[in-house]
């Protein structure tokens, strides 16, 4: 039995990394601070937003203002500025005021949903420039994102990072409490069976994995065997209580990260790339090429329409179709059909940008649980049931569902 670990940006947040759309966002405002400061032009602009002065060129104005670089205005101050004076222009395209306009309402924003919707409209209105236009806007977004990740991991993602307490929930053994009804009746007892029937050669292979006192785990199963020897002689391993197993026997056969992220930090965690291993389906920045990033909800009824069209703009930035261009998903694919797994979520919303691929994993016969590791605020709230409720989103079968999701009683925070 395998474990498949679903990484999303809330691992890396999780790392106090600042990798948030909003992070990214005040970045990129930043950055026009800098642009400007260097342009000798009065209008200067890229897909995303256009700066207009009527009085002089950006380079004098800025210098004039705010002639050291510890006193020049952050990007959205300088907005401000900029909004309240009728000599300047700050024009931002509808894809852009669409995201600032979301996180001045939630303080928070999903910019794959937000194209997803624009994208809609267009298609509703039969509005073909538009697309178009919101094409090449997503294009510019997607570059400044990776200018800005890899920066982010150039000066903050190393191996001092690493959290123990999250590399323990990585590694730690199957709990037999986390599997579904379901696979309690076949999968579970069988995988137990496998495991008590290895020899001792691969289960020593095995724990060298996870333990640093092979002995000592060895003499626990062999001491089990020993003291539940005739009942197993009788009546076979799988009628022995889960609570008396020891979790020796129980950890996973491979683990496998699924990277949503584009940064390295989930690598950091990998001890033996053998049976631990690395998926980065959306594509890593060491490959900019590689890099997915759009929508990837093909149950939703618009997506169906847009499929009748013949204007081949509406599916550019399909992360279903993209992920034609890699192995990663096939890969993935090769993985699930290998053998049953369980699923933890670490750091990832479950929401409808990742619909098509969730689905996939959480409705296949393979899978036998999913765990959720929620977050939980100073205030002692926690997005436990936001999660829930967004996986359940990503389920066609609302009874396998209530099956395989773990009880928040079993869950916990990812720190």
């Amino acid at each position: 039995m395998n474990r498949i670990i679903i990484i999303g940006n809330g691992f890396d947040l999780a790392h106090g990394l600042p990798t948030s759309y909003n992070d990214f966002i005040n970045w990129y405002m930043d950055e026009w601070v800098q642009k400007l400061r260097s342009c000798h032009k009065r209008k200067e602009s890229d897909e995303l937003c256009e700066y207009r002065s009527m009085i002089g060129n950006w380079y004098n104005i800025l210098f004039e203002n705010y002639n050291t670089i510890t006193n020049q205005p952050d990007g959205k101050s300088l907005i401000s500025l900029i909004k309240r004076n009728a000599n300047f222009q700050y024009t931002p395209s509808r894809f852009l005021e669409a995201i600032t306009r979301c996180i001045e309402k939630n303080n928070w924003v999903d910019i794959e949903k937000e194209y997803y919707d624009l994208l809609s409209k267009d298609f509703e209105s039969s509005n073909d420039e538009n697309i178009k236009s919101l094409n090449k806007e997503l294009e510019c977004l997607k570059l400044n994102l990776i200018a800005y990740l890899k920066e982010v991991e150039t000066k903050l993602i190393n191996k001092s990072i690493v959290k123990d307490n999250i590399r323990k929930k990585i590694l730690e053994p199957i709990n037999p409490r986390d599997i579904s009804i379901n696979a309690k009746k076949n999968i579970w007892p069988n995988f137990i069976k496998r495991r008590f029937d290895n020899d001792r050669e691969y289960l020593y292979d095995l724990l060298k994995n996870y333990s640093n006192d092979i002995r000592n785990s060895i003499s626990k199963i062999i001491n089990f065997e020993k003291e539940y020897e005739y009942q197993i002689m009788d009546m076979g391993i799988n009628n022995i209580n889960d609570d008396n197993l020891p979790k020796e026997l129980l950890y996973p056969d491979s683990i496998l990260l699924l990277n949503f992220n584009y940064t390295k930090t989930a690598d950091l965690y990998l001890p033996n790339e053998d049976i631990f291993k690395v998926n980065h389906i959306h594509g890593k920045l060491s490959n900019s090429q590689s890099i997915i990033f759009g929508y990837g909800d093909e149950l939703d009824n618009q997506y169906k329409e847009l499929l009748k069209d013949n204007n081949n703009e509406y599916l550019k930035n399909i992360k279903s179709i993209n992920y034609l261009n890699y192995t990663n998903y096939r890969d993935m694919l090769s993985y699930i059909e290998s053998t049953p797994y369980q699923i933890y979520i670490m750091g990832h919303s479950c929401g409808l940008s990742d619909k098509t691929l969730l689905n996939t994993l959480f409705e296949h016969e393979n899978c036998v649980s999913i765990k959720p590791f929620y977050y939980r605020n100073e205030e002692g709230r926690d997005n436990y049931t936001d999660i829930v409720q967004n996986i359940s989103r990503n389920f066609t079968d609302m009874k396998l569902m209530r099956d395989r999701v773990v009880n928040k009683t079993f869950c916990e925070t990812l720190e």
